[in-house]
């Protein structure tokens, strides 16, 4: 009996050692290294700004917010348990809370999380900003105009304009360089459409599709590129390739003297919207956006 006694007390002993052990790995693997809690006012609609995750800068709506009564309004990426709704302007409480954990990847991260919902008011936010962008970014407004000839004409119509990137997007993003691009349309839930790189090429290529000339150009052509978009979706990356024309606006001139210029892009989508709407009888199909660059 002593015999028994003795083998469970030691038992015993091992479960809550391991247990303790454990615990204290997990306590060490994960630490929380700062820890506040503050009020922060949210404004009525969301704003075009940019995230930072897994090493890469992605264009996304954005909460615009006053942190502590301040008056003006920052870029705000998420808050966990906040069910926002827009076209009301919220005031709330949030912890935000900083945790270390050298085995993950990105060993250092921050959430945030309502404590409190002090009020929500039907109220147009004022004196938001356009944007969260910084100064190597300009958010350019598109012309968009396209041609379609097909026997069902206003069913491929419809079907492009809810389902064709190039048939929904409204504004282009371009860094300074012009390497890096979103595609928006403010009516969209989530405004950014597309982002991604931009690869830009010179084309020397004086044969382009007819079809182009049922969007004809405005101005003198300075140069001509291939543009290919790489769009990076969350569950796959896809391209988009127009061509692009450079054009010089004659008799209008920026501040500094210099012409201003457009960049005309084109894209024949014949092909495509044959292959998707095979008894529609489409016979032409031409999409052309226009983006003032200065």
């Amino acid at each position: 009996m002593r015999t028994k006694h003795l083998f469970g007390i030691l038992m015993l002993f091992l479960f809550t050692f391991t247990f303790i052990s454990c615990d204290k790995e997990d306590e060490e693997g994960c630490k929380v290294t700062n820890y506040q809690e503050y009020e922060l006012t949210v404004a009525s609609k969301k704003i075009l700004g940019m995230i930072f995750s897994e090493g890469k800068n992605y264009f996304r709506k954005v909460y615009a917010v006053k942190k502590n009564n301040a008056q003006d309004w920052e870029s705000f990426s998420s808050i966990q348990d906040f069910n926002y709704e827009e076209g009301y302007e919220y005031h709330i409480k949030i912890s935000e809370t900083t945790y270390l954990d050298y085995r993950k990847g990105d060993p250092s991260w921050t959430e945030y999380k309502l404590l409190e919902l002090i009020s929500k008011e039907k109220h147009d936010s004022e004196g938001l900003p356009d944007n969260f962008l910084s100064s190597d970014y300009n958010c350019l407004n598109a012309e968009f105009r396209y041609v379609i000839e097909a026997d069902e004409k206003d069913e491929v119509e419809k079907r492009l304009m809810n389902n064709s990137l190039l048939f929904m997007c409204k504004q282009f993003v371009f860094n300074k360089e012009f390497t890096e691009f979103a595609m928006l349309n403010e009516d969209s839930e989530y405004l950014v459409l597309a982002d991604g790189k931009l690869i830009r090429e010179t084309n020397d290529n004086e044969n382009f599709p007819d079809s182009y000339k049922l969007i004809p150009l405005e101005g003198q052509v300075a140069a001509t590129e291939q543009w290919t978009f790489i769009c990076d979706f969350i569950t796959h990356k896809a391209a988009q390739t127009m061509d692009a024309f450079i054009v010089n606006i004659s008799g209008i001139t920026d501040n500094s003297g210099d012409k201003r210029s457009q960049i005309w892009l084109y894209q024949d989508m014949t092909q495509y919207a044959q292959e998707a709407f095979p008894e529609a009888g489409v016979k032409t199909v031409v999409v052309s956006y226009t983006v003032g660059i200065n």
